[in-house]
């Protein structure tokens, strides 16, 4: 089966955070999936290829940096560019850490997601 190519892949663990984000960047243009069960990534990563993975630092049952840099040491998955976002007062560091491509903290606005989005793209 051949995988679909998409702009973002979102990962939350709020449906409803998934939901509001996947309309804010599919009415800025962008193609969206999305997941709020994050253990479900290994089989959405084998039918979408994302360009870009938004994903929360805090997720329930996981650790968002630890699934970070699982992605950024498999071999099928390090290219995909990651932006971390997260309330946690460490969570820049730590997303860098963890080889994050990009940092956006909680609370943020959609002018600053589109901004943080075009810069880690390059669109």
């Amino acid at each position: 089966m051949e995988r679909q190519i998409t702009d973002v892949l979102l990962i939350d663990d709020d449906p409803d955070i998934c939901i509001m984000l996947k309309a804010i960047l599919h009415a800025a243009g962008y193609t969206v999936q999305y997941s709020s069960v994050v253990s479900q990534l290994p089989q959405i990563l084998d039918s979408i290829i994302p360009r870009l993975i938004l994903i929360d630092m805090l997720l329930a049952g996981k650790d968002g940096a630890a699934v970070c840099r699982s992605l950024k040491a498999g071999t099928k998955t390090k290219d995909i560019l990651i932006v971390m976002m997260s309330a946690h007062p460490d969570a820049e560091n730590i997303c860098k850490e963890a080889g994050a491509d990009g940092f956006l903290a909680k609370p943020f606005d959609i002018d600053q997601l589109l901004g943080k989005m075009k810069m880690v793209l390059g669109d």
